[in-house]
């Protein structure tokens, strides 16, 4: 998924204009890469409307377009959308409340990251790059800048550097810089050499919810009026960030929750995520089933036909992604889930950075400009991100 609709002015300038160059790649370059801007409806509570307020009103004076929907207009749009919580019992016990209004991002939809993917591969090579697959980058190689011969060094003085990385198999690739981008196994790679990864990470779960042809769920799924796709958006509903994503072209949903609350943050991560981190089918029904079927009496008895897991990489400072380099190193990572739609942007601060360091201002697709200290830790400067999913 990507959005342009975050609290954060740091966040929507990176996403805005990693989106308009993902939809550049699609619409001008003839690439497919799946964009499709099917928007993202946060479903909210007069409270929550409130206190977002000025969130949404910064956002626009930004240039972000919001459409704001009244609780009758999206009753009227949305099939079996139950806004009264009040009067139900299991509603009241979750302390789940009336679906007031919400706010719709336009700009905001979903890609093919196996197709995004693959097209930055193929750039990639054609640029005379080299691919590695099937190898585990086990540990960083810290050498002495001027080397002595000494067994032992680099010592406390002398000046040292990254040189690159050994693998799993015993071999090494040297390098005059290294970039590390490993997501969930950073700290894995920095911590051993003293430099600090300032990130930790934590499992999330998705859910499959089938929507068979003729069924209700179908008619969910098929809701018209927001999108050019003809679907429903994806939905962040009221309670435990909980979302909704229309999977059209599968006839399903993947569901999920936010999951913030009394699951643990891993600073070193088992690498094997299906064995150490399964999904667990008690989550979906005990925590995510009661709130989704309370807001979509459709999703009643619907149970999840697949369930997978995966890692998010936090910087639990201010939830966004960090750039720094170091002797022979850049680093990029604690993304706080929202890595793809500001990649392109963070691939363009990392690059800016390799040639001419954090000092420099970076030309983002589009032409507009960001200074690329501000997400390094010498001299950040950047906005708190408050709307995480």
């Amino acid at each position: 998924m990507f959005r342009n609709m975050f609290t954060s002015g740091d966040n929507r300038e990176l996403a805005n204009a990693t989106i308009d160059f993902y939809t550049h790649v699609q619409r001008d370059m003839k690439v497919d890469i799946g964009v499709d801007p099917i928007g993202y409806l946060w479903l909210m509570s007069e409270r929550q409307l409130s206190t977002s307020s000025h969130h949404v009103d910064s956002m626009e004076e930004n240039g972000v377009q919001v459409v704001r929907y009244g609780a009758r207009d999206l009753g009227e749009m949305i099939p079996g959308l139950a806004l009264n919580q009040a009067e139900k019992e299991e509603s009241r016990l979750m302390n789940l409340e009336d679906v007031a209004g919400a706010y719709f991002g336009p700009k905001c939809g979903r890609l093919a990251p196996e197709k995004l993917a693959r097209f930055y591969k193929e750039r990639f090579l054609d640029l005379g790059g080299d691919l590695i697959f099937g190898a585990d980058a086990k540990s960083l190689i810290v050498d002495a800048t001027v080397p002595t011969g000494l067994e032992g060094e680099p010592f406390l003085w002398q000046d040292s550097r990254v040189a690159g990385v050994r693998l799993s198999d015993g071999g090494e690739i040297r390098a005059a810089t290294t970039v590390v981008a490993a997501g969930a196994w950073t700290n894995e790679l920095l911590d051993p050499t003293g430099i600090d990864g300032h990130a930790k990470s934590k499992m999330r779960q998705l859910f499959t919810v089938p929507a068979q042809s003729g069924s209700a769920l179908a008619r969910l799924l098929h809701t018209k009026g927001f999108n050019p796709s003809g679907t429903i958006p994806f939905l962040i509903l009221p309670k435990g960030g909980v979302i909704v994503k229309p999977m059209s072209e599968q006839a399903e949903f993947w569901v999920g929750g936010e999951d913030e609350v009394n699951r643990q943050f891993l600073a070193y991560p088992e690498e094997d995520i299906d064995a150490n981190y399964p999904p667990e089918r008690a989550y979906y029904e005990m925590s995510i089933h009661p709130v989704l079927r309370a807001y979509l009496p459709d999703f009643a008895g619907a149970g999840p036909s697949r369930m997978w897991s995966g890692l998010y990489s936090y910087n639990t400072v201010d939830n966004l992604p960090y750039v720094f380099e170091g002797d022979g190193l850049v680093v990029v990572g604690g993304d706080s889930g929202s890595g793809v739609m500001k990649g392109d942007s963070l691939g363009r601060v990392v690059d800016a950075v390799y040639r001419n360091g954090e000092e420099t201002e970076v030309e983002l697709f589009g032409g507009a400009t960001y200074r690329a200290s501000k997400l390094g830790f010498r001299k950040r400067d950047v906005e708190r991100e408050d709307w995480l999913l």
